[in-house]
């Protein structure tokens, strides 16, 4: 029976953080600086400081309000956000002068700008929270967080607002390109995601079993291997496994006879998301050898489960089906 090819063996690991991608690059370019304070605008929670020439009893300080209004006893409530310090030191002086002074000169000082927190993810360089006063736009935020890692991620940057909202999904191509892409404006409680890549899992008797990124031009079964360095020369690769996770969180196993793709005998497979391939260790190496060969790897998580294969030195010809297999207790993939 096919589960017998899973039992009396040592776990397989496959790092997450295995180290098989190319070297980071940022691919949005610099932007500039926060923009000079005289310039910036007042928002809801700015805390701003008052004074009006001659007239020191008028000094007051206080916060720009939820909706935007800054309240003076003198002129009551009056809507400054929007404003520049100079534009808001020119409304409040008008407004002086239609009801307590003649010619007022009211100067306004910015005391602290209040946060706007945007969360920023994924495959970036420098993930965290930043300002999106300071940086206003998703081509700014992104550079901020040091640029797209190309190598971990997708072609989608996710943009979510706060409450819930499934968001936008914006191609990583087009934010290179720049445009109104990079120029969407963000605003406090945003989340930006750049979405990783997929990965494929290689494990078994290879040279370097690990994770590997799953570009979005797709990958092969050869393909794969060779990024692992290929399958070392006494494995049985005519017995090799591919497990794909269906929808429902059901495994499946595909068996591949390796060497005949690799003679253009047969088709060279694609991968999906998250596959992992197996090579299995050919039945003439002793147990206790492909044992320490095997604890020297790393073990394997895949998606939202951990799959544990296990090596056995009996191992049977390939089913003529290729039965369904599921996580069991323990978290070892049990085929039925």
């Amino acid at each position: 029976m096919p589960h017998q090819l899973w039992h009396h063996a040592l776990p397989i690991a496959v790092a997450l953080a295995l180290a098989a991608t190319a070297p980071a690059q940022a691919t949005l370019p610099v932007q500039e600086d926060t923009p000079p304070i005289a310039a910036q605008r007042l928002e809801p929670g700015d805390l701003i400081a008052v004074s009006v020439t001659g007239a020191p009893e008028l000094s007051t300080e206080a916060r720009l309000a939820a909706d935007g209004r800054f309240a003076m006893p003198e002129v009551g409530a009056i809507r400054l956000e929007g404003d520049t310090a100079a534009e808001a030191g020119r409304k409040l002086a008008a407004r002086l002068q239609q009801t307590y002074l003649r010619d007022p000169q009211v100067q306004v000082l910015v005391k602290q700008f209040a946060p706007e927190p945007v969360t920023v993810s994924g495959a970036v360089r420098s993930p965290g929270v930043y300002s999106a006063r300071t940086y206003p736009d998703l081509g700014a935020m992104l550079a901020a967080a040091g640029g797209v890692v190309r190598s971990a991620a997708g072609d989608k940057v996710l943009v979510r607002p706060p409450g819930g909202s499934a968001g936008v999904k914006i191609p990583v191509e087009a934010l290179a390109r720049g445009g109104s892409a990079a120029t969407l404006p963000l605003r406090a409680g945003d989340m930006v995601q750049v979405l990783p890549a997929g990965q494929v899992y290689i494990a078994g008797d290879v040279v370097r079993p690990g994770a590997y990124p799953l570009p979005p031009s797709g990958l092969t079964l050869l393909e794969a291997l060779a990024l692992a360095g290929g399958a070392r020369h006494d494995s049985l690769t005519s017995h090799t496994r591919i497990v794909h996770r269906l929808p429902g969180g059901t495994l499946h196993t595909s068996w591949v006879n390796t060497d005949r793709v690799r003679e253009a005998k047969a088709a060279d497979p694609s991968l999906q998301p998250f596959d992992l391939v197996y090579i299995p260790y050919s039945p003439g190496k002793s147990g206790l050898a492909a044992g320490f060969q095997l604890a020297a790897t790393t073990v394997a998580q895949i998606i939202a489960g951990v799959i544990i294969f296990h090596w056995t030195p009996r191992f049977a010809t390939a089913p003529a089906s290729t039965p369904p297999c599921t996580i069991g207790p323990g978290g070892k993939l049990v085929c039925q």
